[in-house]
């Protein structure tokens, strides 16, 4: 019974605290206490009674205050839970993108810095089964560039009206378009193989083409680098368990050398990176470090490359 009370109390308190306030900004240090010790099962509890209360003020207040107080490590924790609702989330998420572009931030902001804590199998549930982003193309497509390959194949293999979605995209303002690319480069690389795919019932602006030409290139020579790599690299064996000292110095060399001609190496780690071409972190890091260090450059300069025939 007490643990009931206790449940209601905090529905009670909230709705006290933050809608009969005297003032319009409840103050965040009579807030926070109600957020500090919430289990999950309390957490829902709340959000349960404030959203089938249907008082929109209360609503919009708690999302606020969520937004706020998203830096709790069990908020945190309780947003990506499967207890907090995919519906729940997208509230949530609309919401903050919403709040956050009245006050100017962009949506890259508003996913780096504001949803940074947000698992991506999360963002994932949203953009499959969600209800309204789906419709918000720039918001959508922001989300995607967060994606590492796997999660980008399993949402590609759900689409079900490829050619609208191509559409969307091709369609979008040259600027989104290039700040999404140059964030996630295998985006660009699965709307070009649904392009092909779709040729028949799609058609490219006619400028298009000739605008990411520079970026098709790039995406040529990093796949053919790859396939370079995945052709040679199994003679290596697995060098997971090795510490770097040990790990064979030709294959970092072609890690090396394989970045650092190209016109944004960092970005070309971040797309290798997503293949799992690293062992783990520390060697991609080596390979970040010298391509950006000049006192680093010559480097591996000794070794053998890969690259040779």
């Amino acid at each position: 019974m007490n643990s009931v009370n206790n449940k209601i109390d905090r529905y009670q308190l909230f709705y006290i605290e933050a809608i009969m306030s005297d003032t319009a900004f409840p103050e965040i240090g009579r807030i926070r206490p109600l957020f500090d010790n919430l289990s999950l099962p309390e957490f829902i509890e709340l959000i349960d009674k404030i959203f089938e209360s249907g008082d929109y003020d209360a609503a919009q207040q708690f999302l606020y205050f969520l937004m706020l107080f998203r830096d709790m490590k069990h908020i945190q924790e309780y947003m990506n839970s499967d207890s907090f609702s995919v519906e729940y989330l997208e509230k949530f998420i609309i919401f903050t993108y919403g709040y956050c572009t009245l006050h100017d931030h962009s949506t890259e902001r508003v996913i780096d810095e504001i949803l940074y804590f947000l698992r991506n199998d999360r963002l994932l549930d949203l953009v499959l089964y969600s209800r309204f982003i789906f419709n918000d193309k720039l918001l959508l497509f922001f989300i995607l560039s967060k994606f590492d390959v796997e999660l980008l194949e399993r949402y590609f293999n759900n689409i079900e009206d490829r050619v609208k979605f191509v559409n969307s995209f091709i369609r979008l303002p040259e600027k989104i378009l290039k700040a999404i690319i140059s964030r996630n480069y295998h985006i660009f690389r699965y709307i070009m193989q649904l392009v092909e795919n779709e040729k028949e019932n799609v058609e490219l602006p006619p400028d298009f083409l000739g605008k990411f030409r520079d970026d098709i290139a790039q995406f040529s020579r990093l796949a053919s680098i790859l396939k370079k790599y995945r052709s040679i690299s199994g003679r290596y064996g697995d060098e997971k368990d090795l510490p770097f000292h040990k790990r064979d110095m030709e294959r970092i060399s072609f890690l090396v050398n394989m970045v650092k001609d190209l016109p944004n190496p960092v970005k070309a780690v971040e797309y290798f990176s997503a293949e799992h071409v690293f062992v783990d972190e520390m060697e991609k890091g080596v390979v970040v470090a010298i391509i950006t260090d000049p006192m680093l450059k010559n480097v591996f300069s000794g070794y053998g490359s890969m690259l040779e025939p």
